[in-house]
């Protein structure tokens, strides 16, 4: 009964965003390609009709980072749309639903894909149309490897150059073939480190992740949320909690415990600071879903212990938190912490 009532605010009531946003990130629009990576079109049309009848502003997410920075208001219940990868299935199935409502959206292209024309894939003239037609265009890498890793014999320098050469690949492919000169890049499968997020920072660009969250003056910068919708978690219940979300002030996140070997977590310690949110509330999860132990000391900032579960998949390992508005809105505050687990003997993990 409360999770009913709780979605029956959160669609009559949509909380404003003049201070934040929320970015939204897809990867297929189809019905028929993997449901990890897809929703169908029916479903993407229902997540449009739902902004339109709400009163949602969708923007590029390149405008809207840049209006943050400046410490300007954006419109109320300000969102953005972004695509990964560049499949065909955005141009064919999103792009003219997202054109009848007069909206565009921000795509992150993997160049080496469109280059090799992988039948999936759009080509580069239905790219320049999406452009064109006011589409942003970010970087997704050339190669769309697991960036974070080295290779055998790869030491961090030559990694580092390597990356960087991915990276650059991309910008020049893209502005050779749109003219675009993208500042955004999205990791590919949604991997960084304190490393990677160097590299993005040394080229000068702002790093996109896909962990759930609203963005906010004080978000990283180098890795900013993105609410990640695919089949099994792109039901209207979940995308009205997702559109409504405002940024839990999260002012420093300290891991706990690292295994030199696979990169297991003991816990997390974050300091949030005060804000329009339930402190009382606060409740932390893992990436199953299982509600975590946490303890919370009081003062400003406030100061979470989260004990982690010892047995962490091999893997991307997140851990959302949340609070719910001191208002009526019924939306709710929100805050991934994301970290790559890899197998026992310190090898990588396959997809």
């Amino acid at each position: 009964m409360r999770l009913a009532w709780l979605t029956l605010l959160l669609w009559m009531a949509p909380g404003l965003a003049a201070d934040h946003a929320v970015a939204l990130l897809y990867h297929h629009v189809d019905a028929h390609t993997p449901p990890s990576t897809s929703v169908t079109p029916k479903i993407f049309a229902a997540h449009l009709d739902y902004l339109a009848e709400n009163g949602f502003t969708v923007l590029p997410l390149g405008r809207v980072l840049a209006t943050l920075r400046r410490g300007e208001a954006l419109p109320p219940n300000t969102v953005s749309i972004t695509f990964d990868d560049a499949y065909k299935s955005v141009f064919t199935e999103a792009y003219p639903l997202l054109k009848a409502h007069g909206w565009s959206a921000t795509l992150f292209v993997s160049s080496e894909a469109v280059d090799r024309k992988f039948g999936e894939f759009m080509n580069w003239e239905q790219v320049r149309r999406l452009v064109a037609d006011g589409f942003e265009i970010g970087n997704h890498s050339d190669s769309h490897a697991h960036l974070v890793r080295r290779v055998d014999g790869e030491d961090e320098a030559a990694w580092r150059r390597r990356v960087e050469a991915d990276i650059e690949r991309a910008q020049q492919r893209i502005g050779v073939e749109t003219g675009s000169e993208p500042r955004l890049f999205a990791y590919p499968y949604g991997e960084y480190s304190p490393a990677l997020e160097q590299v993005v920072d040394g080229l000068g660009f702002i790093g996109i992740a896909q962990r759930s969250g609203a963005i906010g003056t004080g978000s990283d910068f180098l890795a900013l949320p993105r609410f990640p919708m695919s089949t099994g978690y792109a039901d209207m219940q979940r995308f009205a909690t997702a559109v409504n979300a405002r940024p839990l002030p999260v002012v420093a996140a300290r891991a706990t415990g690292e295994h030199a070997v696979d990169g297991r977590l003991d816990g997390l310690r974050l300091e949030i600071a005060p804000g329009a949110y339930r402190a009382s509330q606060l409740a932390c999860y893992s990436s199953s879903g299982e509600r975590l132990p946490l303890k919370i000391s009081g003062g400003q900032p406030l100061r979470l212990s989260i004990t982690l579960q010892a047995d962490q998949a091999p893997g991307r390992n997140k851990v959302n938190c949340t609070a719910p508005a001191t208002d009526k809105s019924g939306a709710w505050l929100w805050y991934s912490y994301l970290w790559l687990v890899k197998n026992p003997d310190g090898s990588w993990y396959r997809e």
